[in-house]
């Protein structure tokens, strides 16, 4: 009888301590995929339910990882890494939750900027936050009194901006510089030559967008995260203009840079860089007042007979090669470079999916390639725009927005 006592007893303490764990362990599964470890499939995740058909010409290359939380990311970024504070900081925007999955119902606001670190808090579907800072994956968030970081995934891109005419749009990230690569540039994880390498390096001739300079090394916007390029390795740079008018017409007043990797072997990357180069070829013009680039229609079609390559594309949901993989990384690129101008009007953009494309930042992509797929823009200043895209196919995609004459 005694047996049977203790026997019952121990299975009672079991029983109430599952219990005392299922809330949690219902929460991180509201929350989103965000802290498994296995990355589901492109295709599985990233198009939206009404994308169930992807177009043909959607380049797999480009599309993040269905990890949600962290995305692909280069490097950790090693200066946002500390303890969240905003002490004397400037709120920004006021954004809602939007879980990453269609079921979610609440997130994880973490502590630093590292999906295994102190949740500070959850917070349901719906609610506010006001945005203080924006990081290439978070956001530093305020939310009723608890501060911390929440992966840009799961918030609405759509902010509201706190003070609308000082406050840039969201997910802008303007250039202060642009230099060109004297040799092949390693791209560090900080400014430090014995820090962690990336996977790629820039060309020789290739150019780059730079954020600002920091103890002799350029830093660049790397995927998701920060790089640092030695000052020592570069050229030609200029200033540019933060302001619609600049001091001479070789002066930019918007730029930006994505990267890619090349000389990988894997079958159809070389095609992928071809396309990226020709696709910056047919990117380079000038609009006049009032002219409307549509990147499907102008910088397209998307085939062999208009110079394009076989590259990894997704059809019907899986990866093959097709003409025309790479032109969603030319599209995303041309389209944070004409976000950071007040005359130009964005009329069509979507992105890959809700995770977005792995080689920008989150919420910073545009997707083309169909009707559903495009991105359209109006050149509304009273002067026009020279575009310049450049890329040698060795790494870095660059372009470079002109005040006409």
């Amino acid at each position: 009888m005694m047996k049977l006592t203790r026997i019952f007893t121990l299975i009672l303490c079991l029983v109430l301590t599952f219990c005392a764990i299922l809330p949690a362990f219902a929460e991180d599964a509201a929350e989103s995929p965000a802290d498994t470890e296995t990355a589901v499939s492109d295709e599985a995740e990233e198009a939206p339910a009404e994308e169930a058909a992807v177009p043909e010409n959607i380049e797999t290359e480009g599309v993040a990882d269905g990890d949600g939380e962290s995305g692909e990311s280069m490097f950790v970024p090693a200066e946002e890494s500390g303890g969240a504070s905003i002490a004397g900081m400037t709120p920004l925007y006021i954004a809602t939750i939007k879980p990453f999955t269609a079921d979610g119902t609440a997130i994880r606001m973490r502590a630093e900027q590292n999906r295994e670190s102190e949740v500070v808090c959850s917070i349901k579907k719906g609610e506010e936050i006001t945005v203080y800072a924006v990081y290439p994956t978070y956001v530093l968030a305020d939310y009723n009194g608890n501060v911390g970081y929440v992966i840009r995934t799961w918030v609405d891109e759509n902010m509201t901006p706190i003070d609308p005419v000082n406050t840039p749009p969201y997910g802008t990230t303007p250039s202060q510089y642009v230099a060109t690569c004297t040799e092949p540039c390693p791209v560090y994880s900080a400014p430090d030559t014995s820090s962690e390498v990336g996977d790629i390096v820039i060309g020789q001739g290739s150019k780059i967008a730079i954020l600002e300079f920091v103890d002799g090394f350029a830093k660049i916007l790397y995927w998701r995260s920060y790089g640092y390029v030695e000052a020592t390795k570069l050229t030609d740079l200029v200033v540019v203009s933060q302001t619609d008018n600049p001091m001479s017409p070789d002066t930019p007043i918007a730029a930006f840079a994505s990267y890619f990797e090349y000389n990988t072997g894997a079958e159809g990357n070389e095609g992928r860089c071809l396309n990226i180069i020709r696709s910056c070829e047919l990117m380079t013009r000038t609009m006049q007042p009032g002219e409307v680039l549509d990147f499907n229609a102008n910088i397209g079609p998307y085939k062999k007979s208009n110079g394009y390559h076989a590259a990894p594309v997704l059809i019907d949901g899986g990866s093959q090669l097709g003409y025309g993989g790479g032109t969603c990384q030319s599209s995303s690129t041309l389209y944070n470079a004409v976000r950071q101008l007040e005359g130009i009007t964005v009329l069509y953009r979507r992105p890959h999916g809700p995770g977005c494309a792995k080689y920008l930042p989150m919420h910073q992509d545009a997707a083309v390639g169909s009707s559903q797929l495009n991105f359209i823009f109006r050149n509304d200043y009273d002067f026009p725009i020279r575009i310049e895209a450049f890329s040698l196919g060795e790494g870095s995609l660059c372009i470079s927005v002109y005040r006409g004459e």
